[in-house]
């Protein structure tokens, strides 16, 4: 390798890395306001009164200036591997860019794995002997992590059936593509089915959160209160990006990272397609998912939507 082809991969490695922290500080800084735009929302459409958006920042950075009681056993330690599993997750969903460096990790099973996990850490440390308030909010969603191990699998088969690709940035360059037909059919059906089992956005889950860290304070209180948030970010972008991949700065000929120019415009669009969902999320919240019944119904829906991801694919199949 010659002295200028070491020089543009340097370039290309420190520039990929500075988008990669870019594409983190957007997630981490956006993650709150998502969680606290959605809680407002539902409440001001249900014709309550809703907490200001910046509430979700305001609730972190309180808890982490104060010192909260140490946690007895293996769960003080939930808290910031709880933290570190949703910020891998945020790391590896494309928010306005492909071809950033991590890509090739970028894998809709390991994003899912991570996701689940996330969620699996908390329900956990709350189950723990001696928390009875936590323990019971804890049972409250193992259901739904049920439901969101039912939901992944038949994700991934119908994403690898519609485009041979697991990998995230492989499955999105494909469904870019004018010829996918039935592929971007099945990908707006694995989007609701990713936003309808993944995210903590049904009734009662506030509640339920707060009571599994009802023993949690200080710096863990503010470490898991960001996960869930960042978790929620992590759910809404990649079904934003498989509803919408489009809208993502695709790489340059050659394998180059995407032009700047390009950047402004992605981002602009990462942002539209998480306001739009956001809202899809507020008016589901009111009037499909309003009650525990329509939990139920809600998660029911998550596995029709999965199903029908596959199920679209292989009738295209058989009409060819």
């Amino acid at each position: 390798m010659g002295p200028f082809a070491m020089m543009s991969w340097v370039v290309i490695v420190v520039a990929g890395s500075a988008l990669l922290a870019v594409h983190l500080v957007l997630m981490v800084a956006c993650a709150p306001l998502v969680r606290g735009g959605l809680v407002a929302g539902v409440a001001r459409v249900g014709g309550g009164e809703g907490l200001p958006v910046l509430a979700r920042w305001r609730l972190i950075l309180s808890c982490a200036r104060r010192h909260g009681v140490r946690a007895a056993g293996g769960v003080e330690i939930v808290p910031a591997m709880a933290l570190a599993v949703a910020l891998a997750a945020c790391l590896l969903v494309p928010s306005f860019a492909l071809g950033l460096p991590g890509a090739g990790l970028s894998d809709l099973l390991t994003v899912a794995g991570l996701l689940v996990l996330a969620r699996l850490l908390p329900l956990l440390a709350a189950l723990e002997p001696g928390g009875a308030r936590a323990g019971l909010a804890a049972a409250g969603d193992t259901a739904a992590l049920v439901v969101m191990q039912a939901v992944f699998p038949l994700t991934v088969a119908a994403a690898v059936m519609a485009t041979g690709h697991g990998g995230i940035d492989a499955l999105l360059t494909r469904l870019r593509e004018p010829d996918m037909g039935s592929g971007r059919v099945s990908a707006m059906l694995m989007a609701l089915a990713l936003l309808l089992a993944g995210p903590d956005i049904g009734p009662g889950d506030e509640a339920r959160a707060a009571e599994r860290m009802v023993d949690l304070g200080g710096r863990g209180r503010a470490a898991m209160e960001l996960a869930r948030d960042l978790m929620l970010m992590a759910w809404i972008t990649l079904a934003g990006d498989l509803a919408w991949p489009g809208g993502l700065a695709m790489l340059q000929e050659g394998g180059l990272l995407p032009a700047a120019m390009s950047l402004p415009g992605a981002i602009v669009a990462w942002l539209v397609r998480t306001g739009v969902i956001c809202a899809g999320i507020v008016v589901a919240r009111v009037v499909v998912m309003g009650s525990v019944r329509g939990t139920r119904g809600r998660l029911v829906l998550a596995l029709l939507f999965a199903t029908l991801a596959v199920v679209v694919l292989f009738a295209d199949q058989e009409g060819v």
